[in-house]
């Protein structure tokens, strides 16, 4: 660069000298170039929301007793909920199956157990078929109908209900916990 700028002022001198008017070359400056254009970033997604539990209803297990006109008893449920449909396991134990009374035979039962809720209160059937596999007395079969608030984690109701061998249930009252 330094070379460059001596001849040019050594040319501009001589010119002087000469009387020649000293032609300055243009110099075209070269372009700066272009800046290439920064993409625009693709937006990150929002996150998914979390997904909301899904509220079982009163599917599941469920442990308690239950006394009525003919006596106290154990009794489990395996619910399945679906919509306002229930259904299910119902099982009764006598408190002392080995007690050699009736109510310890009657009281040893496998049946199905159907209904309806609607907000916390469950409209029930419970149903024992006579013959059941592995019933203590095959030949008697019963039908209990009621309802029941589920609070909480328990549900509590009453019922009535008809044994063909034994005869009515009256009065009856349960209380129940969900297993968790």
């Amino acid at each position: 660069m330094m070379a460059a700028t001596l001849g040019l002022v050594l040319s501009v001198a001589c010119a002087r000298s000469s009387g020649i008017v000293p032609t300055v070359p243009t110099v075209n400056p070269t372009p700066a170039p272009t800046p290439t254009p920064t993409p625009t970033p693709t937006p990150t997604p929002a996150p998914a929301p979390a997904p909301v539990p899904v509220d079982p209803g009163v599917s599941g297990f469920w442990f308690g007793s239950a006394t009525d006109s003919q006596g106290a008893t154990n009794i489990d449920w395996n619910l399945t909920q679906n919509g306002s449909a229930v259904s299910g396991v119902v099982r009764t134990n006598a408190l002392d199956p080995n007690d050699g009374s009736c109510h310890s035979c009657h009281r040893n039962k496998t049946g199905s157990i159907s209904g309806s809720i609607s907000g916390d209160r469950l409209t029930l059937t419970m149903f024992f078929a006579a013959g059941g596999d592995g019933d203590p007395t095959p030949a008697c079969s019963a039908t209990l109908t009621g309802s029941a608030s589920v609070v909480g984690d328990q549900f509590r109701g009453e019922y009535t209900g008809d044994d063909t061998c034994e005869g009515p249930f009256l009065n009856g009252a349960l209380t129940l916990t969900h297993r968790q």
